[in-house]
């Protein structure tokens, strides 16, 4: 279990590019207005004045998502790569998107919404300590987090207790943790619940 110093240490961390002098590229996204942006260098940009070859390696990892490509080849495509950008990487977190020589790194644990298209694309990866959450185990996850009680989890999603008993076993065991407390409070720290 991480001491509360190490989940401090999480929260706490300043976003990548957020500095003067952090030339690493930040990108994330405004929850209510969709908009998108990025941090460098201490700056803070509309996604539009984004780099071109970076601009060009999001198109790049969005066209080889079939099912992302699928779901907004009906946009524009500066349009369709800033979508696509905001459900990849949306956290405005401490790990960079673009290292300081402008290569692009993995996505971000960043859910846009609980009922987003992009929850389903292949690029697309919420995981908590490594291990792969599927969209059923993020929607028990954010729904555990509203307080719900488990007969009124199991109505919503329509299943049993018992199948959701089962979904709450292989979270803990995912996550590394005995209690529904623990796994909120993993799940907040790996941005799962935002």
């Amino acid at each position: 279990m991480e001491s509360k110093s190490t989940i401090k240490n999480q929260i706490h961390q300043i976003p990548a590019g957020m500095r003067l002098g952090d030339k690493r590229t930040e990108i994330f996204g405004d929850r209510s207005t969709k908009q998108t942006f990025f941090v460098s260098d201490g700056q803070t940009f509309n996604f539009n004045a984004l780099d071109p070859n970076k601009k060009a390696q999001i198109f790049q990892q969005f066209l080889s998502d079939d099912i992302a490509f699928a779901d907004l080849k009906h946009l524009p495509q500066e349009e369709a790569t800033e979508k696509y950008a905001f459900c990849i990487y949306g956290a405005a977190d401490h790990i960079a998107d673009f290292n300081e020589s402008g290569q692009l790194n993995k996505s971000d644990n960043f859910i846009c919404s609980n009922s987003c298209e992009c929850l389903k694309w292949r690029s697309k990866s919420i995981t908590i300590d490594g291990k792969s959450l599927t969209m059923r185990e993020i929607q028990i996850v954010n729904l555990m987090a509203s307080d719900l009680a488990d007969k009124q989890i199991a109505s919503q999603l329509k299943i049993t207790k018992s199948t959701l008993n089962t979904h709450k076993q292989n979270l803990f065991e995912k996550a590394n943790v005995k209690s529904k407390s623990g796994l909120i409070t993993k799940a907040i720290n790996q941005k799962i619940i935002q």
